[in-house]
């Protein structure tokens, strides 16, 4: 009998290293404990097994969706550093039996665990029948969310060229807090709809029935997995020849703009401006700018590219990133920024200002891969918080707000558009230009040495 360990086999090397007797002991003796203190507290106020699998439930994939995310975040990232990874490219395996082996091997003890406190899930079951749909919902969203959350970890690490550094540590606990956050948020959603009158998921206008709004979570979740998984993939078997690389980030950017544009778009006509269909774009973009190694000897190479083809594809991730959302924002702001429903001309003015901080963000970050610093990351963003952070502590008690718009993502409807764009556009003009010069220095010297 063929198992999933023979058919991928770094299932079977997760296992020798994450499942020892002691740790699995340990791990059950930890989840009992937690289960029965639940239940405990549970049966002392509400005394209601409902309560119970929504307690048991929620810790259950918070667990797995953060947990699973770091497992799978540092999967590849590990072996960079333990400059083990080139050697591993170099077996018989092909790269899906690589990506999937890492896919259900890295999180092998979170599974166990989720394992674990599954047997109480179901002892709520056996006991109250009547939860029987609650229970259904709650698993599909909260199951489809930990794929998600796990390919997104897998996916970040395949593309993660930063030699193991902080910033390469760091995407796996930033994705499971993200995806952590949206599983709160959709299981406040599932149990609104138990309610009389909940609150239907609306896509472009059409309003979707109470059962069919759990059916395009779930569904919307695992086609975005697959998406992830399937980058991942590929980024594990990639071929430096290959051709038509390019489209792929602005293609998914723009995917997750329309996806976030028809959940609000009805938000719209309510005078709510609708503001995910930039952010979770941007969000996206910043992270895959940031986990790309685009370093001097990259940008020589780039720049000397044979055919314009050949250049177009191996254009650094960052200006692709900074190009589709430059793209996005003025889509956005012809759709919503110029209505009446934006709740003011003034508001419109976001899809306008973020896509320019985003690009100055990056603009910095190349210049940090330009400069001596050994984890030109890790500066940037540190450097980059700083400069939100800072304004906010100084202009806030001094009453000096009006200067806000300038420093941070704020739209100040005291002045006028061209006031309000001015700090940001001047900003990326300027670091554009310490930038061009930056690379041209740096690549001048690498070509007299």
């Amino acid at each position: 009998m063929i198992t999933l360990t023979d058919m991928f086999p770094e299932i079977y090397r997760y296992r020798a290293q994450e499942t020892g007797r002691v740790k699995l002991a340990s791990g059950l003796a930890a989840i009992l404990a937690l289960c029965a203190a639940t239940g405990y507290a549970v049966a002392r106020t509400t005394a209601s097994w409902g309560d119970y699998l929504s307690a048991v439930s929620f810790m259950q994939f918070l667990m797995l969706v953060f947990y699973g995310a770091v497992c799978t975040a540092r999967s590849v990232t590990q072996e960079r550093a333990e400059r083990t990874w080139d050697f591993q490219r170099l077996t018989p395996l092909s790269s899906f039996e690589i990506a999937a082996g890492k896919f259900l091997g890295a999180p092998v003890f979170a599974w166990f665990l989720f394992a674990c406190m599954l047997l109480a899930a179901l002892t709520a079951l056996v006991f109250s029948p009547g939860i029987y749909g609650d229970f259904l919902v709650r698993y599909a969203l909260g199951l489809s969310m930990a794929l998600l959350s796990i390919s997104a970890g897998l996916l970040a690490s395949a593309y993660d060229e930063t030699g193991g550094s902080g910033m390469g540590h760091l995407s796996g606990p930033l994705i499971g807090l993200v995806c952590a956050g949206f599983l709160v948020n959709f299981f406040r959603y599932a149990d609104s709809l138990a309610k009389p009158f909940p609150m239907l998921i609306s896509f472009y206008g059409l309003e979707l029935p109470r059962t069919f709004c759990v059916v395009f979570l779930t569904a919307s979740f695992l086609a975005f997995a697959v998406w992830a998984f399937l980058g991942a993939r590929y980024r594990i078997g990639r071929d430096l020849l290959e051709k038509r690389r390019a489209w792929r980030l602005p293609a998914f950017l723009v995917f997750l703009a329309w996806y976030s544009a028809g959940l609000e778009h009805s938000a719209s006509r309510s005078g709510t401006l609708p503001l995910s269909a930039l952010i979770l774009p941007g969000i996206a973009a910043y992270i895959a700018a940031f986990l790309s190694c685009e370093r001097r000897e990259y940008w020589r190479r780039w720049l000397a590219g044979e055919g314009t083809a050949r250049r177009l594809d191996d254009t650094p991730a960052w200006i692709k990133g900074a190009a589709a959302m430059l793209v996005i924002a003025a889509v956005l702001y012809l759709a919503y920024g110029l209505g009446e429903h934006a709740g003011g001309e003034f508001r419109g003015r976001l899809y306008l200002i973020l896509p320019l901080f985003l690009l100055r963000d990056l603009l910095f970050l190349q210049w940090c891969r330009f400069s001596a610093s050994r984890r030109p990351e890790i500066m940037a963003l540190s450097c980059l918080a700083l400069a939100y952070i800072l304004p906010l502590i100084m202009l806030g008690p001094t009453r000096m707000t009006g200067f806000l718009s300038v420093f941070v993502p704020y739209a100040n409807g005291e002045i006028g558009a061209a006031a309000n764009l001015a700090g940001p556009l001047a900003q990326v003009l300027i670091m554009g230009y310490i930038l061009r010069g930056k690379i041209r220095s740096a690549l001048a010297e690498k070509q007299a040495a």
